[in-house]
């Protein structure tokens, strides 16, 4: 939301509102979904006369923001605009991952600020997807890596049949695996948050959003695995893992959404 206020250009909502995020006096959620469709070319929610109508549902951190960056269709194409969610109703949604305080957002008639419209709101709102993702893919590199450790961990110390569990091959290779998997995503994510900026920048994140999500969702499913039946209690944990890995995949578009972002900044010369 920082970088959409001062990529817009427009100096006043930056001077009311910056301060306030940095204070930690507002907090921001993006709302940009609408379906299965992380950027709808016309979304259902509508902005006219500086009011917002229509919903965003399973907004993540929507249930605590005080502010939103709402994706919406205008008189002239897309728009780009910043709603205050004390105009808005939200409502819980009970998710697979409560900690993400996801929460459905209905505007009727809330009093919103236009950020960018047309081409340039599409381009912004793809560089804000794009920034929360590389964001969003260090902290799955952060899980992954954590979960390779535990395994790795419990392999050099339970045994089976006479002899540590990390020493049979359906084991190791599996662990082996999980730290390729875990580097590869590291490189990717050092590589785009360098790019931030540069005209290689989408591809990047796309790049490390999809090695990012991989690494986490199959290092926290391998590491189940590997601790047999008490990987699945409570006590052991692996569940939180679990679920953060699953809300993580789909929270700034699910992997379809980025493959076909990768593929169109391919297309012509780049491929």
């Amino acid at each position: 939301m920082t970088h959409a206020l001062v990529a817009a250009g427009n100096a006043d909502a930056a001077a009311k509102y910056l301060p306030q995020i940095a204070a930690g006096e507002a907090r921001g959620a993006v709302a940009f979904a609408e379906g299965t469709d992380i950027l709808p070319a016309a979304p259902a929610t509508r902005f006219a006369d500086g009011k917002l109508t229509g919903s965003k549902p399973a907004v993540p951190g929507g249930l605590k923001a005080e502010l939103a960056l709402v994706w919406a269709s205008g008189a002239n194409g897309p728009v780009l605009a910043l709603a205050e969610l004390a105009g808005a109703e939200r409502k819980a949604v009970s998710s697979f991952d409560n900690s993400r305080l996801y929460a459905d957002l209905t505007f009727a008639g809330t009093p919103a600020t236009v950020l960018a419209e047309g081409a340039a709101a599409t381009a912004l709102a793809r560089e804000v997807l794009a920034r929360m993702a590389v964001v969003t893919a260090h902290e799955q590199v952060g899980g992954a890596e954590a979960l390779l450790h535990i395994a790795r961990d419990y392999a050099v110390t339970r045994k089976a049949f006479g002899q540590l569990i990390g020493a049979f091959q359906s084991v190791k290779h599996r662990i082996a695996e999980m730290y390729g998997l875990v580097e590869i995503a590291r490189a990717n994510c050092i590589h785009a948050a360098a790019s931030a900026g540069t005209d290689g920048f989408l591809l990047a994140a796309a790049d490390a959003r999809l090695t990012a999500t991989e690494a986490y969702d199959t290092c926290a499913r391998d590491c189940v695995q590997i601790h047999g039946g008490i990987g699945v209690t409570w006590e052991q944990g692996l569940h939180l893992h679990m679920r953060r890995a699953r809300s993580l995949a789909i929270e700034q578009g699910n992997l379809l959404f980025w493959e076909d972002l990768l593929v169109e900044t391919l297309t012509g010369e780049a491929a």
